[in-house]
């Protein structure tokens, strides 16, 4: 019996070093393959003439490389601006415009994401005849808006104040219709022709036989000013003809267009970033203006005809060496452009 075993033992033991050998031999084949590999692409990338890497191959791997690095180095070293809450600058803004200032406060002053809703509440308006107002009467140093009105610079020129105005992104002015509605678009001179009162029916545009219900914004309101000088240019709106076509903010004129009593055949106009992501109407659509959509791609590209600048305006007798003066020209940085495009602007530059 312990022959036997041992016998068996030893058989065993017999196999186990076979299978090793057989592991340790495959294991050097594998490696004798690969130390073959190696050398063969060696000799071919490095011997044979006829494969070297040419010249203007190299130049242009060298040139790729340099492209990422120059990259790499602009990504961290992108100009930043930091202030205390104290020292940020006194600033208001344009309905359309608070998310980019919330944005901007985050950013340069700091704050969470609570604080600057806070700061939004107690510091701004959102009334763009209000935010001139407050710049002109000193109360603010720095205001975020669409470029004033005659109205406006009459009211400044009185107070012997004159604005400089620095553009830092682009947005565009859209025209409203409710998704009832079958007109996809219309030219701008169709659309001047509604407001003056010229054209009173859709059938005439080739839509519905159908009123046109016209609604449009209170005086010196950003949007109206938008109106009557990318759009009218000089002609003259057709007062309303009832109260309530004459609207007191952007959010009722969407609503309107949405749901109104006559929205299937309203039209109306605003800013838009504000009707895309700050007030979207349900059944509400942009209009194509001259067959062209407004759409980001589009204002981007600036082929949509109503693509508009929007700025920064500080009063011209503001310090160059002001913090109101290094947060405007830090909007123009690639970071202070990549806050603007966060709060839902095309970049400017």
């Amino acid at each position: 019996m312990e022959n036997n075993e041992m016998s068996n033992g030893a058989a065993n033991n017999s196999n186990n070093n076979e299978k090793k050998g057989i592991k340790i031999t495959t294991l050097s084949l594998i490696i004798l393959i690969m130390l073959a590999i190696i050398f063969c692409i060696y000799k071919v990338f490095f011997d044979n003439e006829e494969v070297k890497v040419q010249p203007k191959q190299a130049e242009q791997v060298a040139e790729e490389i340099t492209e990422v690095e120059n990259e790499i180095n602009e990504a961290t070293t992108k100009p930043t601006l930091k202030m205390t809450a104290e020292e940020f600058p006194k600033v208001d803004g344009a309905t359309a415009m608070l998310p980019m200032v919330k944005e901007m406060v985050k950013t340069v002053a700091g704050l969470s994401d609570a604080e600057a809703d806070k700061y939004i509440e107690e510091n701004t308006q959102g009334k763009s005849a209000k935010v001139y107002a407050s710049l002109i009467n000193k109360e603010k140093d720095l205001i975020f808006v669409s470029e004033p009105s005659d109205d406006i610079l009459k009211q400044a020129k009185e107070k012997n104040v004159e604005f400089d105005m620095t553009g830092i992104g682009y947005d565009g002015f859209v025209f409203l219709l409710n998704e009832k509605n079958p007109v996809k678009s219309l030219t701008i001179e169709q659309i001047q022709k509604i407001y003056t009162g010229e054209i009173t029916n859709w059938k005439e545009v080739g839509g519905d036989d159908a009123k046109i219900y016209a609604y449009q914004r209170e005086a010196n309101s950003g949007s109206q000013n938008l109106m009557e000088k990318m759009v009218m240019k000089g002609l003259k709106m057709k007062q309303p003809e009832e109260t309530s076509i004459a609207i007191s903010s952007m959010s009722k004129l969407v609503d309107v267009v949405s749901s109104g009593e006559n929205s299937k055949y309203a039209i109306g106009y605003s800013i838009y970033l504000y009707a895309k992501e700050q007030h979207v109407g349900e059944n509400v659509k942009f209009l194509d203006i001259n067959g062209i959509e407004a759409n980001d791609e589009n204002i981007t590209n600036k082929t949509y005809p109503l693509t508009k600048v929007v700025y920064a305006v500080t009063r011209k007798d503001v310090p160059e060496d002001s913090n109101v003066r290094k947060l405007t020209n830090w909007l123009l940085t690639p970071l202070g452009q990549d806050v603007v495009v966060s709060g839902g602007y095309v970049r400017y530059n």
